[in-house]
């Protein structure tokens, strides 16, 4: 089993979008709320730094939102 791993300004959107790319998705967990991108992006390297089945997924979030950041991992059973 492979963990999509990523960051994102809005949770359930990131969800729906991986929903419909891979089939079968497990449990999700969410981190955060983190107040910059580069905090997001820190709490992300270190779980890929500890594990080695993480699959980073990329998103995309809104030019200059001042939103919080979220971390998310995903159970993916198929191999993508």
């Amino acid at each position: 089993m492979k963990i999509l791993i990523g960051i994102t300004q809005d949770v359930e959107a990131t969800k729906n979008k991986l929903s419909t790319q891979y089939k079968g998705l497990g449990t999700s967990t969410e981190a955060g709320p983190f107040k910059t991108k580069d905090e997001a992006l820190n709490w992300k390297n270190f779980m890929i730094n500890r594990r080695d089945n993480y699959v980073e997924i990329k998103t995309s979030a809104p030019s200059g939102s001042e939103a919080y950041w979220f971390g998310i991992t995903v159970e993916s059973p198929e191999t993508h």
